[in-house]
């Protein structure tokens, strides 16, 4: 499906006076080649003035490795939505088909077919939990999920958390070590029912720690996978900067990765954790968001500033035991090789001084000496961020 195509015309549809169904929101699902095994992810944030149509789509093969946006103009003409791809907003190599697409609605689908000079054409279909009579469920727990955002123009991640609510609605919260400092958005989500993937936008800037940076409107596409330690959500993500447009101010796509550790008793948590000392003598709270595997006790820890050097001091306690004291952390990954305890153990990001840029947040490596596991940890002067890890034997 993709070639080196520019578009052939950019067409004028009349206007109709009102349209009976707003369709604005998220709308997601697969997209097909006719005689061909090509599968694509395929979404749309549409726009609804009357009988206009604006937005944008992204398209993504089954992998993930390939991926594209694109601007979107169209019209709603009797039971018709007709749309148009007219311009490719990413990546600027290699071209992508630009389609143009006839589709219908009924009970939360629109489905119908698409076309493309010099493409093969296909069909698609696409839907939206909130206008469909029997909404999907979520597969997964909601509540609270952490991870990290990666973004392909910069050589760092930011921390990154969702709060997911039944109603279909939440909240992220977004962490920079470089410019812009946290931020807190508003946004909503649905289950795509072709694909079991979760999609969410980002809506509303709720709140920012620096009044003049302008963030990145998200929306994802996520696999959601399970196993016995925890459930993740991982894939691409696209969007536009904050009082922008999609065609005005596009952002570097990425991707995302979140993790919620699996409830007992899937994993056997002893009744006092392990960091309980801690939280007894610093009077901080612990937040558990992410953990790992390793396949053998002894391994090496490291620890380095992803984002902008600012001056933070840290230190790192493991299971309650110091291992790395008022450490100011720089670009260099420093090292410290420790030894676990069998089953579970608790590696805490204590903030020392904040630096320049709060929170405190840092790349923090595990190395068993078979992989190098990488997180995102972040904290402050009331919580501190911990990751789980947890020992099993490899036969």
């Amino acid at each position: 499906m993709i070639k080196s195509l520019l578009p052939a015309f950019f067409f004028c549809l009349p206007f109709l006076l009102t349209a009976q169904n707003d369709l604005s929101g998220t709308w997601s699902g697969l997209l097909f080649q006719n005689d061909k095994p090509d599968t694509f992810y395929y979404q749309i944030n549409l726009t609804q003035k009357g009988d206009d149509l604006s937005g944008y789509s992204f398209s993504k093969n089954k992998d993930g490795q390939t991926a594209a946006q694109f601007q979107l103009v169209g019209t709603k003409k009797d039971d018709l939505y007709v749309l148009q791809e007219v311009k490719q907003l990413f990546p600027d190599q290699p071209k992508w088909c630009l389609k143009y697409l006839s589709l219908n609605y009924s009970n939360g689908v629109l489905e119908g077919f698409w076309e493309a000079d010099g493409c093969i054409p296909g069909t698609l279909r696409l839907t939206n939990a909130k206008f469909s009579s029997t909404p999907a469920t979520a597969p997964f727990p909601l509540g609270h999920w952490t991870g990290q955002v990666a973004q392909s123009d910069r050589d760092y991640g930011f921390f990154y958390e969702l709060d997911l609510e039944a109603d279909g609605k939440g909240t992220s919260t977004i962490v920079s070590e470089g410019n812009g400092g946290t931020a807190r958005h508003a946004l909503e989500w649905h289950i795509d029912e072709d694909t079991g993937n979760l999609i969410l936008s980002e809506t509303k800037l709720l709140e920012k720690s620096s009044p003049d940076w302008r963030w990145c409107m998200k929306s994802g596409n996520l696999k959601v996978t399970r196993d016995d330690l925890k459930t993740t959500l991982s894939g691409p993500w696209w969007g536009y900067i904050e009082g922008y447009t999609p065609q005005t101010g596009p952002c570097a796509p990425g991707q995302m990765y979140l993790e919620q550790i699996a409830p007992t008793p899937a994993i056997e948590i002893p009744a006092i954790p392990a960091f309980q000392p801690y939280v007894d003598a610093t009077a901080r709270t612990v937040k558990t968001g992410r953990v790992l595997e390793v396949g053998r006790p002894d391994i090496r820890i490291k620890v380095w500033d992803n984002g902008i050097v600012d001056g933070d001091i840290l230190t790192l306690f493991l299971n309650g035991r110091k291992i790395l004291n008022e450490y100011r952390v720089s670009k260099r990954k420093f090292s410290i090789n420790v030894k676990l305890h069998q089953g579970i153990n608790y590696l805490i990001l204590h903030a020392e001084d904040l630096g320049k840029i709060s929170p405190n947040t840092v790349a923090v490596s595990v190395d068993d000496g078979i992989k190098e596991q990488i997180v995102i940890l972040s904290s402050n002067l009331k919580e501190s961020g911990a990751v789980m890890i947890r020992t099993f034997e490899i036969k």
